[in-house]
């Protein structure tokens, strides 16, 4: 589809929705009122308590933490997934999402 200035709106608004259709059900919220969003993580109950310290620790901390099994990659790679679908649905900061 060529996009035009007729219809760049519409082209915009169904990638969106296409990135949102691309989120688990269970990793959903509910809408937010207050422009202040940094606290969602913790409070919205997709994250689990692991998950939010898993994606509050320093990189360095993590490579340790799963060469010597305290971790697993699967597990970071979700955290991370989960916490970037909450932040998208805040202030929309994915260009594209993965679906796998």
């Amino acid at each position: 589809m060529t996009i035009t200035m007729d219809n760049w709106a519409a082209i915009a608004q169904a990638k969106q929705q296409r990135n949102l259709d691309l989120i688990p059900e269970e990793w959903r919220i509910k809408p937010v009122d207050s422009v202040h969003v940094l606290d969602v993580p913790a409070t919205c109950g997709v994250l689990s308590q692991l998950e939010l310290r898993i994606t509050d620790t320093p990189a360095q901390d993590l490579v340790k933490h799963m060469s010597k099994g305290e971790l697993k990659g699967y597990d970071v790679v979700k955290a991370f997934a989960k916490r970037a679908a909450v932040a998208h649905q805040l202030v929309s900061v994915l260009g594209t999402m993965a679906d796998e």
